[in-house]
C-alpha cells in the first residue's frame, strides 16, 4: 500500500508550516474556525510536563493502575513457592507435598485465557461506557481476585481469581493507554506513555518484597498476610480514580460538548494562553479526521494483513512482541521465586527481589537508549546476552549438588537476563508493534498482534509448570533454561535477517523503503527520497 493512497494525517504533526481550517459541527455549541496547529506544539517535553503540570500529574497518577496489576500479577506467582501455600494446595509427594503440575498450569491457562479474551473485545467496552469507568472496572476485578485468594481453600477458587486477575491486566492495558493518550499534552505524550511499563515493573518489585517480608516475619500458616497486601494496591487506586476526569475526546465523540469543554478547562485552563474554545476545536478536528480514516478503513478487510508489503509487515510488527515469550520469560517472571526454589536456592525470595530491582532500574534507562543506540542493535545484543544467561543457568542446574556458589550463579546470570530483557525484547516489542504497521492498518495489527502473543502465552504460560514441576515433566531448572535457550535461539536468527532498524525514520520514509523491499540488515543505510529531498533543500537554503 502506497504512502499516496493514505489520507494525510492532521497538519501539525507532520506538515507543521501547512494551515488547514475544520467547520467544527457539534449540535448546541458554536465554534469557530480553527487551526488544528496548537500555539504550544513549539514546547519541548520538560517545557511541556512543566507548562501542563496538572495533566502530567493525572496521566502519571492513572499509571498506578499498572502497578496495582504488576504487584496482583506477581503475588501470586511467588506465594505458590511458600511453604504455607504448599502445604494446603499441595499433595503428597516423595514423603512431602508438592504441587501438581497440571493445577499450576491450570491457573496459568486460566489468566491467560481471560486475558486473551478482553483484549479481544478490544476497545469496545471503553468506547461504550467511557474510560473513567472503565478504569473503575480494572480495580473491581482486582478486588474480586483477592476475595477469591483470601478465602480459597480448594485449586478451584484459587483459578477463578486467577480469571478475574487476567481479566483486569487485559482491561487495564486496553483502556489506561487509551486514556494516557487522550488526556496527555502532545509533546509529552509518549513518555506519560511509557510510564506504564515502569509503572508495572515498580508493582512487581513491590510484590517480591512483600512476599519477602511475610515469609520472614510470619509463621508458614501465615501466607495469607501476603494477599491482604494487594489491598493497599486497589486501594490507593481507587482513591486515585475519584479525582481522574472522563476523557474529553471520548466526551467530545459521544456527543457530551459541554462536559468535554469542562474537563479541559478543569485540567488546562490554569495554563497561561490556553484558550478551551480553540484547543477544543483542534480536539474536534482531530476526531474528524480520525472518522474519515476509518471510513477508508472499513473498505480493508483483516486479508489486508496478509497481502503483498502489508504481511512483511505484520510479521514484523509481531515479530519482536512474540519473542519475549520464547526467550524465557514465562519463567523469568512468571514463576521466579518457584524457579529459584527448584534450583535449590534456600532463600528464594531474596533472589526474586533482585530480579525485580533490576528490572525496575533497567526499564527506566530504556526510555534513552532506545532513541540513542536503536531498535535493532540493541534487539542483537540483549538476544545474544539472554541466551548466553540462560545456557550458564542450565549449567548450573545440571550440577546435583547445589552449594551456595551455584544458588548465587543463578541469581547473577537470572539478573542479567532481566537487565538485557529490560534493554532490548521488553520495550522494544512495543516499539515495534507501534511503528511498522501502515496508518490503514495499524488498529487491525495491533489486535491481531495482542491475540496472537497471547495465544503464544497460553502456550508457554501452560508448559512451563509442567516443564518445571517435579510431578509433571520434571525437566527442572536446567531443561527449562536449556528448551529457552533453543527456541530464543531460532528467534534470535528471526530477528537477525527479517527485523530492521525504524530508528529516526518517519513513516512516510518507512513505507518507501518496505515497498522497495529493502532488505531488514539494509534499512538502516539506504538512502530515501525523503533524505535527497532534504539535502537539496537545506544545500539551496545555505545558498540563499
Amino acid at each position: 500500500m502506497s504512502r499516496t493512497d493514505i489520507a494525510p494525517v492532521s497538519p501539525g504533526v507532520d506538515d507543521k508550516n501547512d494551515v488547514v481550517h475544520h467547520e467544527v459541527p457539534p449540535p448546541d455549541t458554536e465554534f469557530v474556525a480553527s487551526t488544528t496547529v496548537s500555539p504550544f506544539q513549539h514546547l519541548g517535553i520538560f517545557d511541556t510536563l512543566k507548562t501542563f503540570r496538572k495533566a502530567s500529574i493525572l496521566c502519571i497518577l492513572t499509571g498506578f493502575n499498572a502497578c496495582s496489576d504488576g504487584y496482583q500479577l506477581t503475588m501470586p506467582g511467588n506465594v505458590i513457592a511458600m511453604p504455607g501455600f504448599i502445604d494446603l494446595f499441595g499433595i503428597e509427594f516423595q514423603g512431602s507435598k508438592a504441587l501438581l503440575a497440571t493445577t499450576i498450569s491450570n491457573w496459568a491457562a486460566a489468566y491467560t485465557g481471560a486475558y486473551i479474551f478482553i483484549l479481544l473485545l478490544g476497545s469496545w467496552p471503553a468506547d461504550i461506557l467511557g474510560r473513567k469507568l472503565c478504569l473503575l472496572f480494572v480495580q473491581v476485578f482486582l478486588a474480586c481476585a483477592c476475595l477469591c485468594e483470601m478465602f480459597a481453600q480448594t485449586w478451584q477458587l484459587w483459578l477463578v481469581s486467577k480469571i478475574f486477575a487476567g481479566l483486569s491486566v487485559g482491561l487495564n492495558q486496553c483502556v489506561a493507554s487509551a486514556y494516557v493518550s487522550e488526556l496527555a499534552p502532545t509533546k509529552a505524550r509518549g513518555a506519560l506513555l511509557g510510564v506504564y511499563q515502569l509503572y508495572f515493573a515498580l508493582g512487581q518489585f513491590a510484590a517480591a518484597i512483600g512476599v519477602k517480608v511475610v515469609d520472614t516475619a510470619y509463621p508458614a500458616s501465615q501466607w495469607r498476610r501476603a494477599i491482604y497486601s494487594e489491598w493497599v494496591f486497589t486501594g490507593v487506586a481507587l482513591i486515585i480514580w475519584v479525582f481522574l476526569p472522563e476523557s474529553p475526546r471520548w466526551l467530545a465523540q459521544r456527543g457530551k460538548h459541554d462536559r468535554a469543554k469542562a474537563v479541559l478547562r478543569r485540567v488546562n485552563g490554569s495554563v497561561e494562553g490556553y484558550d478551551v474554545d480553540t484547543e477544543y476545536a483542534i480536539l474536534v478536528a482531530e476526531i474528524e479526521d480520525g472518522r474519515r480514516l476509518t471510513a477508508q478503513m472499513n473498505s480493508v478487510s483483516i486479508l489486508s494483513l496478509f497481502r503483498g508489503t502489508n504481511l512483511r509487515r505484520t510479521l514484523i510488527s509481531f515479530g519482536p512482541f512474540g519473542w519475549q515469550q520464547w526467550i524465557g520469560v514465562p519463567v523469568i517472571f512468571g514463576y521466579t521465586s518457584y524457579f529459584f526454589q527448584l534450583a535449590g536456592l534456600k532463600d528464594p525470595f531474596s533472589g526474586t527481589i533482585a530480579v525485580f530491582l533490576i528490572l525496575l532500574f533497567f526499564v527506566g534507562v530504556s526510555f534513552f537508549f532506545v532513541e540513542r543506540f536503536g531498535r535493532r542493535r540493541l534487539l542483537l545484543i540483549g538476544g545474544v546476552t539472554m541466551l548466553v544467561c540462560l545456557l550458564i543457568v542450565g549449567g548450573m542446574g545440571t550440577i546435583t549438588n547445589v552449594t551456595p556458589v551455584t544458588g548465587g550463579v543463578i541469581i547473577a546470570f537470572s539478573c542479567v537476563w532481566v537487565a538485557a530483557y529490560a534493554l532490548s525484547a521488553g520495550p522494544i516489542g512495543y516499539v515495534y508493534l507501534a511503528e511498522t504497521s501502515t496508518v490503514l492498518l495499524r488498529a487491525k495489527t495491533t489486535s491481531i498482534a495482542a491475540a496472537m502473543t497471547g495465544c503464544l502465552n497460553l502456550v508457554v504460560n501452560y508448559c512451563t509448570p509442567l516443564m518445571l514441576a517435579p510431578t509433571g515433566a520434571n525437566w527442572g531448572v536446567k531443561g527449562v533454561a536449556f528448551f529457552y535457550f533453543g527456541t530464543g535461539l531460532i528467534g534470535l536468527v528471526l530477528v537477525y535477517f527479517f527485523i530492521p532498524e525504524t530508528k529516526g525514520r518517519s513513516y512516510v520514509e518507512l513505507d518507501e523503503l518496505f515497498e522497495r523491499k529493502i532488505p531488514a540488515r539494509k534499512f538502516r543505510n539506504t538512502r530515501t527520497t525523503a533524505e535527497e529531498v532534504y539535502e537539496v533543500s537545506a544545500k539551496e537554503a545555505e545558498a540563499v
